[in-house]
């Protein structure tokens, strides 16, 4: 090969690159939407998209329910999340405070600071509590709601029930019905089970 015309291929192989990597993100940005939507269509909920952003909306046991993607940090760190939101309604006490224990949360436990516990050692090492009542507890111990609770903390790198609003977050975007359905099933799961739970326990006390 001439030695003139080496910056001219390397400057072609360079443009090929770079149209192939325009190509294959578009190509993932369409299989992301198409998913989506399908996604939503086939649980009766509602797609939409603004300014890069997926959302899906709807109504699980007629309470909102919602995922949606969101960006985080800024810069170097920048990066999309997947967030999962649902209101609990009355299947769990508005002053129930579950949240992911991080860390910090362990470090404060070695200092004598310590948050509410259940006395179940799993679930007490998995959580950060507060604002619980005997109801509160007994529906937390439930089996059923013990699993999915654990389920979706395994699954997710940060969750909270707060005020009543069950929130999950993950770093990435699905792309495919599978993945998509892998993040949102525990949380429907766990709903389902606090609902279950609650409920029998009201009518137990009732009783």
């Amino acid at each position: 090969m001439p030695a003139d015309l080496g910056p001219v291929v390397f400057l072609l192989l360079t443009c090929f690159l770079v149209v192939g990597g325009v190509l294959v993100a578009l190509g993932e940005r369409r299989r992301r939407r198409e998913a989506w939507s399908r996604f939503a269509t086939e649980r009766g909920w509602q797609y939409s998209e603004s300014w890069g952003q997926l959302e899906v909306q709807g109504l699980h046991q007629e309470r909102q329910f919602s995922i949606t993607t969101e960006t985080r940090g800024r810069g170097k760190s920048r990066h999309t999340v997947t967030v999962v939101r649902l209101d609990l309604g009355d299947s769990v006490p508005p002053e129930l405070h579950v949240e992911h224990e991080c860390l910090g949360d362990k470090l404060l436990k070695l200092v004598g600071i310590r948050d509410e516990e259940l006395g179940n050692e799993v679930l007490d090492a998995a959580f950060d509590l507060e604002g619980l009542s005997p109801e509160s507890r007994e529906v937390l111990l439930a089996d059923t709601v013990a699993r999915a609770l654990l389920e979706v903390r395994r699954v997710n790198e940060r969750f909270c029930i707060i005020s009543g609003l069950l929130e999950a977050e993950r770093r990435g975007t699905p792309s495919s019905l599978e993945a998509l359905a892998s993040r949102v099933d525990p949380v429907l799961d766990l709903a389902d089970a606090l609902h279950a739970e609650s409920g029998r326990v009201r009518g137990y006390q009732e009783a």
